[in-house]
């Protein structure tokens, strides 16, 4: 029976949190609240946000994950911690100490957990430096970076060439994860922002890197959006109409039917829904397909693995659940019986 690997998880690591009390100023941070209820705001940013304590507790992450039969986590940090707003270097030293945090929470126990990167995404150059350290002294095989960076930077934009060149040399799974530094119209009610605005994020990243020609100027490159691809996957004729018919779908270099360079990326499978999800398996391939619950949030799937056996035929519930997966992290995990 295969490993079943979780590739949409998070974590503040304990350590984190200590030496952010200890040395708020050095990551640029305003540390508040109590022990109970910490409270950050990043340099830059106009937010004070609480901590999610659960995103801290490992002991509470192992129990959940044997209940949820998951056997790996990938962990990644809360997108929150990106700091995109920050000053570079103090961004590059933010994103340092939490790939540092978490790598130690993956030293610990490395049959349960591997780490995903941050990096700072508003300075490129340095994102693509601290990739490559997270990789080469912390073993990790991924990154997760936010649908957009800087303000009103999205992911095609030009500057992020040395950061998609480095990842895609460095052959890591790019986890592409929508945030909320700037609310759109509209979402600030009932919960908008996240159950409309981040599956909106997810798309308008998508669509963006299609028609500016991203990903087809690297098509090495291996790229997870979550939220089983948000919109997109699901309105993509009317990508497909719009490069066939309007010459603003040629314009920033695509030259393939978008529907090809949708089925060169990886979804995964946090959707809460079978049927969508056996639809995006019948539109790109249950081989593009990585189990994910977007642990320990409450819109997270409560049984990601109950969800993909409910949605797919048994024969593609392997790849689905963990072989995928474990190839494009690198991972020589054993098979339990």
């Amino acid at each position: 029976m295969t490993r079943i690997i979780d590739v949409h998880a998070h974590l503040i690591a304990p350590d984190l949190v200590k030496e952010m009390r200890r040395n708020a100023a050095r990551y640029g941070l305003e540390v508040g609240g109590s022990e109970k209820q910490p409270t950050v705001r990043l340099d830059g940013s106009p937010h004070t946000r609480p901590v999610p304590l659960p995103l801290t507790r490992i002991d509470e992450r192992a129990e959940t994950m044997k209940g949820q039969g998951v056997d790996v986590q990938v962990l990644s940090s809360w997108i929150d911690f990106s700091g995109y707003t920050m000053a570079a270097g103090v961004g590059a030293a933010f994103s340092e100490v939490q790939n540092e945090t978490i790598a130690a929470v993956v030293k610990s126990t490395p049959q349960r957990y591997v780490g995903a990167a941050t990096v700072p995404l508003q300075d490129p150059a340095a994102a693509a430096r601290v990739l490559e350290r997270a990789v080469k002294d912390l073993g990790f095989r991924s990154v997760q970076i936010a649908t957009y960076f800087d303000g009103e930077r999205f992911l095609d934009h030009p500057s992020l060439e040395p950061f998609w060149e480095a990842a895609e040399a460095l052959e890591v799974l790019v986890l592409i994860h929508p945030f909320d530094e700037k609310f759109p119209p509209g979402v600030k009610d009932y919960f908008l922002h996240n159950c409309i605005g981040y599956p909106l994020q997810t798309s308008i990243a998508m669509a963006r890197m299609i028609f500016s020609g991203t990903l087809s100027r690297h098509k090495k490159l291996r790229v997870r959006f979550p939220h089983a691809g948000g919109f997109m996957p699901y309105q993509m004729e009317r990508l497909r109409r719009v490069y066939r018919l309007r010459p603003e779908g040629k314009a920033g270099g695509l030259a393939e039917d978008p529907l090809d360079v949708l089925k060169r990326c990886y979804f995964d499978t946090v959707c809460h829904s079978p049927l969508a999800l056996r639809y995006l398996a019948e539109l790109v391939g249950a081989d593009r397909l990585l189990l994910g619950s977007d642990y320990p949030f409450d819109m997270a799937e409560d049984d990601p693995v109950g969800t993909v056996k409910r949605a797919l035929p048994a024969a593609h519930q392997p790849a689905v659940l963990g072989e995928t997966a474990a190839r494009l992290l690198g991972l020589q995990l054993p098979v339990t019986k």
